[in-house]
């Protein structure tokens, strides 16, 4: 029975063949035997690369990246195929449609020690694989065989001599470099695939590089001389083509130009070359290298970039050639190599702009503004470079100047050097447009490319040219004074600006107009403006002052400027009231009627408003019959007077007085009022109604009656008459007494009554008619008849008027009205305005003020108290200061007294003030006092330190010893005490520099490194006392000082390690560039400038060599893996200062070995056949064979054997160094006599052959013994 046969029986049985042990299970692909849960322990030794693993309760074969090879239901969970594995680990192709596992054997199962019953399965005529795998070397010579995977052919049916296999190229090979031949041995039958003989053409891999190509087997049985076909098979053998190393590399394109910049750093790609090589593997890798030597570029071996490994110069050298040789690696190792090709390589330096132009500025003296300068600098602008980049294509200005004051003009223009430049004046500078100068900002241009550019900064500086007229902040000021403002009252600050600067700056005022009484003066510095004089708005209330500011310039160019300052003096009711005369007398008429004007007073003030506007009233305290208009002054009646009766003068006070305020001031006069008599009153007879008896008889002339009249007016003279009833003149009225008289004889009146009416009169008025009745009759004559009358009334009745008591007592009110010596009673005037009898006096004055000088504007020092014991404006104060004020900073209120501060103190200016405080009433005369008071100005701390300098440079060498001192700073502060005590501090943040508190000496306190810092930017800080003794905290000014270390050779180079590890295969070109050593050097000039070397002693002596600018390490021999497999580079680095310092690091190149195996041992055949008796001991020798390897002596060369499978359980061994094969164990089977076994086994680079071992009477095995190692480009035979 086939062995195929058998392992589908087991798998059937359910059991190992070997070890009766049930519920086994067989790969198909691979012969593996394998049970449920585990391996037996006899396929232990087999390391199965790929897992089975269940699917839906068969199992699949899976590989490494997880792909499904082959899906398999008789496999258990647990299996591993190595077969699988080692196929697709060698890249081949597995025949994954295996035929489906025979029907189930009806055989009985039995125990491991029954034996196994005789199997009635045969194989089919078939091939092993429907699929082959094989190799076969391109250009390979007529008769070569392809190499298989595995064994081809078929499991031959019969022993049978008359039967017989023949194998036929049916497909694939239609250019005919193919023949299958065919070679039986024991029980198969083995395919064999070579070339042709007489074929022209070769296999060609770049052109074709696989075949896959049908073979047929047809088994024939001879029976006699006929022959008859009875089995047909097919099978297909893959046959890939090797490559070998028929083909060199090739350049596209085989010139390179490349422009390289002469900055470009070291190091850095320039550009690539490529060579194609269309072998495969290591016969297509190429390796680059120069055919010169060049320590200015190197190749990468591998990728072909040339790199720069020294500095460029396009002045020492513009052009460099080179030739690049490429030589693909399967060259290198192998005798007869191919010519490599080569490439010329141009490489065209760049001049490159490296430097900018620098600019170089030759300042002339500082312009004077509005001048006539055209030339202010010349510039010199140099550019390092060569040619045309060293050329200055301009110099021009960017900023700075917006209005295009200035221009640059070339020298050459003018007939000047080459490169230099003129800054010109195109238009008349005016420094106070741009009072700081102009900050001009040059850029040169040079005509480099690409063009460099460089700034530099040039800053204008005017002197001022005295152009600028001191300028007032108003052109008209007006301001109000009280009349009352003592001598040197601060009136107004003039604020006067000048544009230019320094002493054209400087201004002085004075008064040039309107003050022609000297009223005013000015202080010339502050500007502020006082009065001189004491001020009287009723003599002059309006000035207009012309104030002039002149500046300080020099004679001839100073400027003046004027404004003009109104000065209303406001009037404060300084002046009383004035009557037109102190005493006047006026007649009025008796028995006007009231309201009649008697006359008007007129009083007249000096003052204004309402100080000027008087009312007057009547200050006798008795009453009068007057009155007065409060505002007309017009004196009327109040009743009618009456002269007879009443007073006949009356003496009035009239009083004046102003509304000003805060009090009134009052003046009065007297008015003497005398009442004229007027004849206001007709005469009035005492009896009236008379009646009485005449006798007849009486005589002519005899007085009947006399009439008596009465006029109240003194003086006036009455007179009678007789109005009616005297028509026939029997009666005469004497016009003066008012006797009746008869001048008739009445005996010849015919009437008996007579009724004579009289009247009286003072010439102006009548008074009532008196009626006298008298009554004729015829009596007897008295004694004396001349007179009839013996009273006035004679014998009359009369009716009494009472006309005479009235008179009586209008005489008696007359009297005592107008007694003489009586005195009138008048409202006494206030004492406020009584005489000005005290002066002022000062209360508590302070004998002292302290202030801090940094009081703010408004501030109440003090209020100055005073009193006057007189009252009204004998006792109004104001106060002043007279004198000591003259920094214009402290002003006294007036009126309160209270000290204010009105400027800035500083009493870095001016520490103490002696005022000179005085006080004055508003009485007449004027009256004051006056006392020093001495205010004193106390520090605060508000001046900052000053250094005298405040930016300063030192260069100092890093090797400067602790304590070494580099500069005293210097500050100084203006305040006083601890506000005046400076100490200094380090700001910057640094523990290589300290400066002593106390004195400000900058020391080095710790060791200086250039290389760490090379400029120090140190800020020391002078800080005053404050804040010690007040709330002002301290104050502090900052300097810089700037601190250059100049650099000593004190550092050595250094590698960035200690030791470098590198690899580098052994056939790289001479001249590959090993490593790039770079060691820094923080130094400058020669003291960082490194140098490397090799030391001498290295075992890498002579095999390496090192650029002594770059660092950079080259092969300068061949390496040799074999010879020598590590090299320890000792490189030294040392600068060129003075002394030299040095270091070293190792540089360890590890060589790579590279396979130079080119042939594969071969075995004398590929199949050799061997027969061994059952149940020998162990270590029985089977056969030998014997391998050559045609590789040079040496371990290439060297021969190893071993068995790769299909020993089964390992019942074979083989020595490693000579192939002979030994048994472990055999023993019969019962199923056959005979069984082969398959022996591969795997090395590196192998060759296959297949041995064949028969069991005699028992088994023969199938031996596959070892590959031996081999190139993996060469094929095997």
């Amino acid at each position: 029975m086939s062995r195929q046969g058998k392992i589908r029986a087991e798998a059937q049985a359910g059991e190992c063949h070997n070890c009766r042990f049930v519920e086994i299970h067989v790969c198909f692909m691979c012969c593996s035997v394998f049970r449920g849960v585990g391996t037996h322990e006899h396929v232990t030794a087999l390391v199965h690369q790929h897992e089975v693993r269940p699917t839906s309760g068969s199992a699949r074969l899976v590989g490494k990246d997880g792909e499904v090879v082959s899906p398999h239901p008789t496999v258990e969970r647990g299996g591993r195929c190595d077969t699988l594995a080692r196929n697709l680990s060698r890249g081949g192709h597995v025949d994954t449609t295996l035929p489906p596992p025979p029907p189930p054997n009806t055989a009985p199962q039995v125990r491991n020690d029954a034996p196994l019953p005789t199997p009635t399965l045969f194989p089919e005529f078939k091939f092993t694989r429907t699929l082959y795998n094989a190799t076969i070397p391109e250009n390979s010579v007529g008769k070569t065989f392809v190499t298989p995977e595995e064994r081809m052919g078929i499991v031959t049916i019969e022993s049978s001599t008359d039967f017989e296999i023949r194998y036929k190229i049916i497909g694939g090979d239609k250019d005919k470099f193919f023949k299958a031949e065919e070679r039986v041995v024991g029980d198969f039958c083995f395919l064999m695939l070579r070339t042709r003989t007489g074929n022209v053409d070769v296999l060609n891999r770049e052109r074709k590089d696989k075949y896959v190509i049908e073979v047929r087997a047809t088994g024939t049985r001879r029976d006699g001389k006929n022959k008859l076909s009875v089995l047909e098979a097919d099978s297909t053998i893959v046959v890939v083509v090797l490559d070998t190393n028929d083909l060199k590399p090739l350049f596209y394109p085989t010139e390179y130009e490349q422009t390289v910049p002469e900055d470009t750093p070291l190091h850095k790609s320039i550009l690539r070359v490529s060579a194609e090589d269309a072998d495969l593997g290591r016969n297509g890798e190429i390796y680059y290298s120069f055919q010169e030597n060049t320590d200015q570029f190197s190749i990468h071996p591998m990728t072909g970039i040339v790199s720069l490994t020294r500095p460029l110069g396009y002045i020492e050298r513009p052009f460099h050639e080179l030739t690049v040789i490429a030589q693909d690696r399967g060259s290198s190792i192998t005798s007869g190599a191919t010519k490599p090709s080569t490439a010329r390589l141009r490489i065209k330096v760049q001049q490159v702009n490296i430097y900018s132009p620098e600019i170089y500025v030759n300042h002339l003296p500082d312009i004077m503004e509005h001048s006539n300068a055209d030339i202010y600098a010349i510039v010199k602008v140099l550019d390092r470079d060569k040619g045309i980049h060293g050329e200055i294509k301009s110099l021009e200005i960017v900023d700075g100047d917006p209005d295009g004051h200035f221009r640059i003009r070339s020298a050459e223009e003018t007939g000047g050097k080459l490169g230099e430049y003129n800054i010109e004046v195109l238009h008349l500078l005016d420094r106070e447009v741009a009072p700081q100068g102009y900050n001009l900002t040059l850029r040169a241009t040079d005509k480099g490319v690409p063009a460099r550019q460089s700034y530099k900064a040039v800053p204008v500086h005017l002197t001022d040219l005295n152009d600028n007229a001191p300028v007032f902040d108003r052109e008209i000021y007006e301001v109000e004074i009280p009349e009352t403002a003592p001598i040197n009252t601060p009136v107004i600050r003039l604020k006067v600006t000048d544009a230019d600067e320094g002493k054209n700056a400087q201004v002085f005022l004075e008064i040039v107009g309107g003050n022609e009484g000297g009223e005013f003066h000015i202080n010339p510095d502050t500007g502020m403006l006082y009065t001189a004089v004491s001020l009287d708005a009723e003599e002059k209330a309006f000035y207009t002052l012309t104030v002039s500011a002149i500046d300080q310039g020099n004679t001839g160019t100073r400027k003046q400027s004027s404004a003009k300052v109104k000065v209303n003096v406001v009037d404060t009711n300084d002046n009383d009231p004035v009557f037109d005369a102190a005493e006047a007398t006026v007649w009025v008429d008796e028995n006007e009627p009231p309201g009649t004007s008697v006359t008007k007073v007129t009083a007249r003030d000096r003052d204004s408003l309402d100080n000027a506007y008087i009312s007057y009233s009547i200050a006798n305290l008795n009453p009068v019959p007057f009155d007065i208009e409060h505002f007309s002054g017009i004196i009327r009646t109040t009743s009618v007077l009456d002269y007879e009766s009443m007073r006949r003068e009356y003496v009035l006070r009239i009083r004046a007085s102003d509304w000003g305020v805060p009090y009134r001031r009052q003046t009065e006069m007297q008015l003497r009022i005398r009442v004229r008599d007027v004849n206001d009153n007709r005469p009035q007879f005492e009896k009236v109604d008379c009646v009485g008896h005449v006798p007849r008889y009486v005589s002519i002339g005899t007085e009947v009656i006399t009439l008596s009249a009465i006029d109240f007016d003194a003086g006036n003279i009455i007179s009678y008459r007789m109005v009616s009833g005297n028509e026939d003149g029997c009666f005469s009225l004497d016009s003066t007494s008012g006797v009746l008289s008869v001048t008739c004889d009445l005996m010849d009146v015919k009437v008996a009554d007579r009724e004579v009416n009289v009247t009286a009169t003072d010439s102006t008025h009548f008074s009532d008619t008196v009626h006298v009745l008298i009554h004729l009759v015829m009596a007897k004559k008295s004694g004396s008849p001349s007179r009839l009358l013996t009273d006035d009334m004679g014998g009359f009745e009369c009716r009494d008027t009472g006309v005479a008591r009235r008179l009586t007592e209008v005489l008696a009110s007359a009297e005592k009205n107008n007694m003489p010596g009586r005195a009138e009673e008048f409202a006494m005037m206030p004492s406020r305005y009584g005489e000005n009898v005290h002066a002022p006096e000062f209360i508590d004055f302070p004998i002292e003020i302290r202030v801090n000088e940094s009081v703010a504007l408004g501030t109440t020092l003090v209020r100055i108290r005073a009193r006057d014991r007189d009252l009204g404006y004998n006792g109004k104060l104001v106060f002043g200061i007279s004198l000591g004020d003259q920094d214009s900073v402290f002003r006294l209120d007036p009126d309160t007294g209270e000290l204010k501060v009105i400027g800035y103190l500083d009493r870095e200016r001016e520490q103490e003030y002696l005022l000179n405080i005085s006080v004055y009433d508003l009485g007449r005369p004027q009256k004051s006092a006056s006392k020093f008071l001495a205010i004193t100005v106390l520090d605060v701390n508000d001046n900052s330190p000053k250094f005298e300098k405040a930016l300063a440079s030192f260069r100092v060498t890093e090797n400067a010893l602790n304590g070494t001192a580099i500069f005293r700073v210097n500050a100084t502060d203006t305040d006083l005490g601890e506000n005046a005590h400076v100490t200094y501090s380090l700001v910057t943040d640094t523990q290589d520099f300290s400066v002593d508190r106390i004195t400000g000496i900058l020391y080095v306190s710790s060791a200086l490194d250039r290389e760490k810092q090379e400029l120090y930017e140190l800020r020391i800080r002078a800080t005053d006392g404050g804040g010690k003794i007040s709330d002002v905290p301290p104050l502090s000014s900052d300097a810089i000082v700037r601190v250059t270390i100049d650099d000593v050779n004190d550092n050595a180079p250094l590698f960035a390690l200690s030791s470098y590890t590198v690899k580098m295969r052994e056939d790289i070109p001479l001249g590959s560039v090993v490593a790039i050593v770079t060691a820094a050097d923080p130094d400058v000039g020669q003291g960082g400038e490194v140098r490397y070397s090799l030391v001498g002693g290295g075992d890498g002596e002579g095999v390496f060599s090192i650029d002594r600018l770059s660092g950079t390490i080259r092969t300068a021999e061949p390496l040799d893996f074999e010879e020598r497999q590590v090299h320890s580079l000792i490189v030294r680095a040392h600068d060129r200062g003075t002394p030299s310092l040095s270091s070293e690091t190792t540089v360890i190149v590890e060589i790579v070995d590279v396979n130079e195996n080119l042939h594969a041992p071969e075995f004398d055949d590929f199949v050799v056949a061997a027969s061994v008796k059952e149940n020998q001991p162990v270590g029985t020798l089977v056969t030998t064979v014997h391998a050559t390897d045609a590789d040079p002596p040496g371990d290439d060369s060297v021969v190893g054997y071993s068995i790769r499978g299909g020993d089964g359980i390992g019942l074979f061994s083989i020595d490693s160094e000579e192939l002979n094969l030994r048994p472990f164990a055999l023993r019969a089977n019962a199923f056959n006599t005979e069984q082969s076994w398959f022996l591969p086994y795997q090395e590196p680079l192998c060759t296959s052959c297949w041995f064949i071992a028969e069991v005699v009477n028992l088994i023969w095995a199938l031996i596959d013994l070892s590959k031996v190692p081999r190139s993996p480009f060469v094929s095997t035979l």
